[in-house]
This record gives structure tokens, C-alpha cells and sequence, in this order.
């Protein structure tokens, strides 16, 4: 047990994330955590994170960064979740720099800028022309309004590759994630890398723990973002006989524009059998919508969906990734079943839309286990943190 004079600050943003976050640390650090939650001063309820015991929504307005940034001093840690033009600027004005671990969620580096090569968009998608969402009549009325009220923004320029490049620690889930950012030259050389996952199986499977697919249906993509490449898996499900199975389509989250887009073009190419989900659920409500998905497709090029695609290889879906995502490498690498898009996606596959048996289910789950256990996320996490300490705080344990 860590001791309780350990203080931890974490700058977090209502993201469905964020419980997660707080049901890890308060079990690696008990009444050790106090959560910031900047946050619209016309709207201070929030739309995914509850607010529990030491949360603080605090309102977006001139000086938060100066605010934060002396908060930020009476804390031994400070835990940025997700490396934002927010949290970048907060930790770039920040005369401890010793003192900050950034969570890296994975969007704030895959930009077309970083991976101009390759793109995280196939070649249909990236045909795709929609408005921006800033464009819109709607958009133009707030982004005026913001202007008005907020006045110039705070924030500072490149904030958040100048952070990642200069955090010293970074919470990253899976080694082949780190390298390629290191690789490309996106976070320094000499930055670590500390084990970390929003999701440990017992809180992504709680009340589901015994649960077993119970269908044949098709789970595509997990947000309402390009990256899922859902016209290039729309032309490889049109390919294969998928019968009268519905293809579920979660929309809930991201650019309304192109979720309507995603919609349209799905229904005109599969009509009742496509089914858009376009209300965000809780996690229960949502692992029950999807329970009838024995196939699942996500076409990403990056790492993405990473809660879905354990959840649904624990239920006991056949996955498909890209074999563009780390992510599928960092599972065949420790010997998880899951499948390529671009080599086994294909007509010349015939189990390509077949459920897995219940012996690989069961395999699965036994590497799962070990892999992302609450009890190896919470060791590993305590053990790093307070070497973090020891080397940088002086606290001691």
C-alpha cells in the first residue's frame, strides 16, 4: 500500500475515459487523487464523467492556466490524462516539469502531419469532402461567442507535440505503441514509458464476467471518426455473404457530419440490416447492445477502440484490425487470436465471417488475463509511480 502522504493531481476533460481513471487510481492510490475537470462555465454539467469524492469541475475562463499551474504546486504528481493543447500548455508554464506524467491517448500524435507517407485514411474515406464541424451556421455562432467571452486564447502554440516531446514520462499501454512514437521522433529519446491501460478486464467486464457472444452479427468501427475507415469495410463486407445479419454501426461519438455521412451510405448499401447506434450508452447498456456480434471489424490505422476490441475478444468475437494498427501487433505478440483485415478479410477466407470456437474463446481469455488484469495494472502502476517519486519527488514510501 502506497503511503498516504503521496499526493496526486490529475487534469483530466469529461471523456468517458475518465471513470475509468478514477476507479484505477483510487485503487492504487486510495484517497490519494483529486481530479480537475475544466469545463464550460454556461454548462457545468458533464456528459461522461460522474463526479465523485475529490472531483472538481472548474470553469473554462481567463487565468485557469495560472490557476491550475498553482494548484499544480501543492501536488508531489501530476497526472495528465491525455496530452491536449490544455494540458500541454498547463505543463509547458509549469516550473516543475519534474513533477508531470503524461497518459498518452494515441489521437494527440496520429495526425496526417506526423504520418504524411502512409495517411490514416484509405482512399475512400479520404474522398470524403463534409464541412468541418467549425463551419457549420452553429459552429460559426460559437466559436464567435467563445471569442467574445474568452477572448484570446491562452493556449500555446504546438502544445501539444512540444509536451510530448518534452515529458520525461509517458503512460502508454503496449510497448510497439512507444517505439513507433519514438521512432518518428514524437517523444524524446530519453522520455520512459510506464505500463498503463484505462482498461483493466474486471471493470470493462463487470456483470459480464461470464458472457458469451450469442449471435452472428457484424460490429463495425467504434466512433463517428474517418480513422475507422468504414467505406473501405463497407466494400470488403459487400464482397462476402453477410446474409441477413445486421451490421452494427456505433455513431455516438465524434463528427456528427460524417456520422450522418456513415449512416446514409450505410443504409443505402445493406438497408435494414444496418444498424447505427447513435446515442451513447452506459457501459452495460453498451456491452449488451453489441452481445450478438460474433464478427467484429476494426479498420483503423491506428490504435484506437482499444476498450471495444478487448471487451468483444473476451466475449468471444472473431476481430479483425489492420495490420496498420500496433495494436494488432502487440496482441498476435503475446498470442491473442485476432485476425488482419488485408489477409483475412477476404472471399478466398472461408471462416472469414464464421464465429471462433469456444476452446479459442477460452485461450483468449487466459492471455487476456494475465495481459490486463486489474491486479497487473495496479502493481505495475504503483511500482512506477513511486520510483517516479523516489527519483524525481524525494517522497517517501
Amino acid at each position: 500500500m502506497p503511503d498516504k502522504t503521496i499526493s496526486i493531481l490529475h487534469i483530466a476533460s469529461d471523456e468517458k475515459f475518465i471513470n475509468a481513471a478514477y476507479y484505477i487510481f483510487e485503487k492504487a492510490f486510495p484517497e490519494c487523487n483529486r481530479f480537475l475537470i475544466p469545463h464550460s462555465r454556461f454548462n457545468r454539467s458533464l456528459k461522461y464523467v460522474k463526479v465523485q469524492k475529490n472531483m472538481e469541475v472548474v470553469s473554462y475562463r481567463n487565468g485557469l492556466v495560472d490557476y491550475i499551474s498553482k494548484v499544480c504546486g501543492k501536488y508531489d504528481c501530476i497526472f495528465l490524462h491525455g496530452i491536449t493543447a490544455f494540458n500541454g500548455t498547463v505543463f509547458l508554464a509549469s516550473p516543475e516539469k519534474q513533477k508531470f506524467i503524461g497518459i498518452l491517448w494515441g489521437a494527440e500524435l496520429y495526425t496526417e502531419e506526423n504520418f504524411p507517407e502512409r495517411g490514416l485514411k484509405g482512399e475512400l474515406t479520404a474522398a470524403i469532402k463534409l464541412p468541418r464541424p467549425e463551419e457549420t451556421t452553429t459552429e460559426r455562432i460559437k466559436a464567435l461567442m467563445r471569442r467574445i467571452v474568452y477572448g484570446k486564447s491562452p493556449l500555446q502554440k504546438d502544445a501539444t507535440r512540444r509536451a510530448a516531446l518534452e515529458l520525461s514520462y509517458l503512460c502508454v499501454p503496449y510497448e510497439e505503441e512507444f517505439s513507433l512514437f519514438r521512432e518518428r521522433k514524437l517523444i524524446s529519446e530519453r522520455c520512459r514509458m510506464i505500463p498503463f491501460t484505462y482498461y483493466p478486464l474486471e471493470y470493462i467486464m463487470k456483470g459480464n464476467e461470464q458472457s458469451v457472444i450469442n449471435g452472428n452479427d457484424i460490429l463495425l468501427g467504434n466512433s463517428a471518426s474517418y480513422t475507422n475507415n468504414h467505406l473501405e469495410a463497407f466494400q470488403l463486407l459487400r464482397k462476402l455473404n453477410t446474409g441477413k445479419r445486421k451490421i452494427v454501426v456505433p455513431l455516438s461519438y465524434g463528427n456528427t457530419l460524417y456520422a450522418d455521412y456513415i449512416q446514409s451510405a450505410g443504409k443505402s448499401l445493406f438497408d435494414g440490416n444496418f444498424r447505427p447506434l447513435r446515442e451513447f450508452m452506459p457501459l452495460n447498456d453498451y456491452t449488451k447492445e453489441i452481445m450478438s456480434c460474433g464478427i467484429v471489424i476494426m479498420n483503423q490505422f491506428r490504435q484506437q477502440a482499444i476498450g471495444n476490441i478487448l471487451t468483444m475478444l473476451w466475449l468471444g468475437s472473431r476481430v479483425y484490425l489492420s495490420e496498420h494498427n500496433t495494436f494488432y501487433h502487440y496482441l498476435k505478440r503475446i498470442g491473442v487470436l485476432v485476425f488482419s483485415v488485408e489477409k483475412d478479410l477476404t472471399t478466398r477466407n472461408t471462416y472469414s465471417l464464421t464465429n471462433i470456437s469456444k476452446s479459442e474463446i477460452e485461450k483468449n481469455r487466459t492471455i487476456l488475463r494475465k495481459a490486463i488484469g486489474q491486479d497487473k495494472i495496479i502493481k505495475e502502476l504503483q511500482s512506477e509511480v513511486l520510483n517516479y517519486f523516489q527519483k524525481s519527488c524525494s517522497v517517501s514510501t
